[in-house]
């Protein structure tokens, strides 16, 4: 009697062990709440042999930490940022979209026609070796191919403006040249690097409120024999450049520069056709500071 009994109960209790779902470890662990990131990961991942086969899926690779003792390539471009050390927050500068109008105008094709940068560098007569000063370099329109010229030289990039600076730092990067230093300058009394060979301006003097007392300022830190390349719109009814009353005249460009301690070196006649062009030299009376 008691041996049917057993049998009707063991009878009754199959059909609700067959009905039961059977959980082994990985159905428990799909059971559980998964978050944002681990279902992103699932979804991303294909299936790997381990994941078809029911086991766990590996944990994604963590980023690797920074191997001591590395250093920086010098070969590379720095990406630290010039304005910062020289005191300019870049983050109260203008945006990049309210200069670009005027980088534009500074940089445009046709300017090159009568421009001729390329042709203005030749005639620097440059050796490569130099410290090149390009002051009031605006855009970089000379100090790119300035630069380029300048295969063991320096080139510093000056300017009043921070985003013109900002640009010229920001180009650079991009193109991968190394040789380009920028430099925020007043100017009132503009600081000149060490060492300077050559100091390379173009439109800029007839901005200039007292030319002597300026370029005495100049003179005054640069090397005896060091060279100062000027350019300036020509006198008379020419497409481009400032008012007529805004021009400085030749004769007056040399009578201010041999004031201020520089000689007139050379002239470059016939290349540019709304521009004139002279190379003074630093003289000897002239102390260096």
């Amino acid at each position: 009697m008691k041996s049917a009994i057993r049998i009707a109960a063991l009878l009754l209790l199959l059909p609700l062990a067959a009905c039961s779902p059977k959980k082994d470890a990985n159905q428990a662990q799909d059971a559980q709440p998964k978050s944002q990131e681990q279902t992103a990961t699932q979804v991303a991942a294909p299936p790997t042999q381990d994941t078809a086969a029911g086991n766990a899926a590996p944990e994604a690779p963590q980023p690797a930490a920074p191997v001591a003792g590395m250093v920086h390539d010098p070969s590379n471009p720095p990406v630290d940022c010039p304005l910062r050390k020289q005191g300019l927050d870049p983050t109260k500068m203008k945006p990049f979209e309210q200069i670009e109008a005027y980088i534009q105008f500074l940089d445009r094709e046709d300017r090159a026609i009568w421009q001729k940068p390329l042709e203005v560098v030749d005639a620097m007569q440059l050796k490569g070796n130099e410290r090149v000063l390009d002051l009031g370099a605006g855009s970089g329109y000379f100090s790119f191919p300035i630069a380029q010229r300048l295969t063991s030289g320096r080139l510093f990039a000056a300017d009043v403006e921070p985003e013109m600076i900002r640009h010229i730092h920001h180009n650079a990067m991009l193109k991968g040249v190394q040789n380009i230093e920028v430099r925020i300058i007043d100017p009132q009394a503009p600081q000149i690097p060490e060492n300077i060979d050559v100091v390379f301006m173009c439109d800029v003097m007839h901005h200039i409120a007292n030319p002597v007392e300026w370029m005495s300022g100049i003179a005054k830190q640069l090397p005896d024999g060091a060279q100062f390349h000027i350019i300036e719109f020509k006198q008379g009814d020419i497409p481009d450049g400032p008012p007529e009353q805004a021009k400085i005249a030749p004769e007056k460009l040399v009578e201010t520069a041999q004031a201020a301690g520089f000689q007139l070196a050379r002239r470059v006649d016939g290349l540019l056709p709304y521009q004139y062009y002279y190379v003074f030299e630093k003289t000897a009376a002239q102390p260096h500071t």
